[in-house]
């Protein structure tokens, strides 16, 4: 019920019968999640020398989290990335940080998102040195292209296969206590954790009712909950609800499916990057809900201004609040596959059998 009141409001946003409808429904859900006692909290398994196949069989087909241990500790990345050589290289560069509405921890109560120009280097100094500006979602790897070399590209195509469509790089950078409040997102990705420790809080996404998203009609959702301080005036239930934990060292991979919500502090200066990938059984398996809003009822970009823009590579116009879309580095093992079933069975058409003569 609150799935579908929660799609209905962002198809109506200024209902104020459907949000009192949501209301009621989340409500009573939390008081039959309190009637449990206290949330547990499960650590996300750890495993090393995962093969594609075991992985799409047991965590991406079932939507579930996993630590690859010390999987990308072998990449150019983890072992020639610092907070010193990006200094060194890119320090006199100057780059936007971008606080998107429920993805920043700015005390500021911003009406569209905010872009911070910021000398490279300085910035990279003021984490260090315990600062609070924090680099989140950022298309770094297209201001310095010689950085996507440092990846695993075999290993970013062949784990999840030839559905996958292709993939994208964010990269997220910052100093100790930094933090990425409760959201989620349609894609699901490998996040490479180059350096620093980085503690992730999971929460799967039915318990969207008690997470009380605004249906604000973005690419994203994200919530005003707080899991290390639960709220039970404004989040009832919370306190309640399961949950996962995840702990990141250097060189860990970690997989985070679709749709699951997620939270992050950095216990340590990061350095870390976001490896999208773009998996539709995945978006609509994990939540169809979730993902028919995204597909009919985003505004903020619309998915065709997303296309557009992934596909044709234009500068959306700024608007309130939108994410543009990172490059995209496409698989074209799905393409290639096709075209040469088609071809080989053209050339099994064109076979005619000779019985009995010789050519």
């Amino acid at each position: 019920m609150y799935n579908a009141l929660f799609m209905l409001n962002h198809l109506a946003p200024r209902s104020a019968r459907i949000q009192r409808w949501r209301d009621t429904v989340r409500l009573r859900v939390a008081r039959h999640l309190e009637k449990g006692g206290p949330g547990k909290i499960v650590p996300v398994e750890r495993v090393k020398g995962l093969s594609p196949r075991e992985f799409r069989t047991r965590y991406l087909a079932t939507g579930t989290p996993v630590i690859l241990d010390k999987g990308a500790a072998d990449w150019p990345c983890t072992k020639s990335w610092s907070f010193d050589g990006f200094r060194e290289r890119f320090g006199s560069a100057t780059l936007k940080l971008v606080h998107h509405k429920g993805l920043s921890d700015d005390d500021a109560v911003l009406d569209r998102e905010y872009t911070a120009e910021m000398n490279f280097g300085d910035f990279l100094d003021q984490a260090l040195a315990g600062g609070t500006k924090y680099m989140r979602f950022s298309p770094i790897l297209e201001m310095f292209p010689e950085l996507v070399g440092d990846f695993d590209m075999s290993f970013l195509r062949e784990m999840p296969g030839p559905l996958s469509l292709g993939t994208t790089f964010e990269a997220f950078i910052g100093g100790k206590k930094t933090f990425t409040p409760l959201h989620n997102a349609p894609t699901p990705f490998f996040f490479v954790n180059v350096c620093g420790i980085k503690r992730w809080a999971l929460i799967p996404n039915h318990y969207l009712s008690v997470l009380n998203p605004a249906a604000d009609g973005m690419s994203y959702n994200h919530s005003g909950a707080d899991v290390g301080r639960p709220d039970a005036t404004e989040f009832p239930g919370l306190a309640s609800i399961d949950r996962m934990e995840a702990v990141l060292e250097p060189g860990d991979l970690f997989f985070m499916p679709s749709w699951l919500w997620h939270s992050v502090q950095n216990e340590a200066p990061t350095i870390g990057v976001r490896c999208g990938f773009i998996y539709p059984t995945s978006m609509l398996g994990e939540s169809r809900t979730l993902f028919f809003i995204r597909v009919f009822a985003a505004r903020n970009p619309t998915l065709g201004q997303v296309l557009y823009h992934t596909l044709l590579k234009r500068n959306l116009p700024e608007r309130k609040n939108m994410l543009l879309q990172p490059r995209m580095y496409w698989n074209m093992a799905p393409l290639k596959a096709l075209t040469e079933s088609a071809f080989a069975r053209k050339l099994a058409g064109d076979r005619v059998p000779t019985r009995g003569r010789t050519e």
